[in-house]
């Protein structure tokens, strides 16, 4: 999940072709389209709540919108003050989710130090949004992950590392930084999409083409060797499922890429310029896909 209007413009002046190391097309399923936002346009994460509604991060403004998938309805919740954009999401407590947001621009490019976390709560039924914690060393951060009850983990894209951070007391520090995370030549961006699941970290490298995954501990710190699962895709953020099948948004070539829990790699649908992915909580929908992406659309897929 990191920026894929960004990454089309770099792509353009570098010269790098996206499709130019990508497999063969596969054949996949056609998404619905469940609501199309205008201003903002960029979606960037996307989030499932247990009331069946999805939480919408924006690349282009710095904004937090709710969407009901029943109704097709959507409604602006959060302003993020002293940014430009938002990035990932993750629930931290029963409708309390952790957003990251900061400063990015083509013209003014990164701001580090400018990046924060924000607590949103929604218990009361009304959106209460407060800073958790502004990191000055931080670098561009974007992806998101809960750990566990008390941790969040933190993509930092030019650092090449992943931060963690305390919930409740917003202390951090750096938990993993390997050569892995970095960027590679072209694009000033490596660790992108971020996600935790029993005992495992799944990241991005969206300069590389690289999903890769490595054991943590409870703390974050990497318990063994960081693992290629593929070196040939740029991909965004990504889903991991009950099943432990992982599901990756590729903006560059136009699908959700399936990663099953014995590495096998499929397509589970088509969607042009994804670049985020989430599960639904209901009973009538943990088996459709939500998808984010940077025209605007919000797609799902049955999988």
């Amino acid at each position: 999940m990191f920026f894929s209007s960004v990454l089309v413009q770099l792509l353009t002046l570098t010269g790098t072709a996206t499709l130019a190391s990508a497999g063969p097309i596969d054949k996949r399923q056609a998404a619905t389209n469940v609501y199309t936002f205008s201003s903002p346009r960029s979606a960037e994460g996307i989030a499932a709540r247990s009331n069946g509604q999805l939480l919408v991060s924006f690349f282009d403004k710095a904004e937090l919108w709710s969407l009901d998938p029943a109704t097709k309805k959507a409604a602006k919740l959060v302003s993020f003050t002293d940014a430009t954009c938002s990035a990932g999401i993750t629930e931290i407590a029963p409708d309390v989710f952790a957003v990251v947001a900061g400063q990015y621009g083509m013209s003014g490019g990164n701001k580090p130090g400018s990046w924060a976390i924000w607590k949103v709560d929604m218990t009361s039924g009304t959106a209460k949004a407060s800073i958790l914690k502004k990191v000055p060393e931080s670098g561009m951060w974007n992806g998101l992950t809960t750990l566990n009850n008390e941790t969040i983990l933190i993509g930092d894209a030019t650092n090449g590392a992943v931060w963690r951070m305390n919930v409740n007391t917003g202390n951090y520090s750096i938990a993993i930084q390997d050569a892995t995370m970095k960027p590679g030549t072209g694009i000033p961006m490596g660790i992108d999409g971020l996600r935790y699941s029993n005992g495992t970290v799944y990241f991005t490298n969206i300069s590389k083409n690289t999903l890769n995954k490595v054991s943590v501990d409870a703390t974050g710190k990497a318990t063994g060797s960081i693992t290629p699962i593929w070196s040939n895709t740029i991909a965004d953020d990504l889903w991991v499922g009950p099943d432990g099948s992982a599901y990756v948004a590729t903006s560059s070539n136009n699908k959700i890429q399936k990663v099953a829990p014995d590495g096998k790699v499929s397509t589970a649908a088509s969607v042009s310029g994804s670049t985020a992915c989430v599960l639904g909580r209901t009973d009538t929908d943990k088996n459709t896909l939500y998808i984010a992406t940077n025209s605007g659309a919000i797609a799902s897929v049955k999988v």
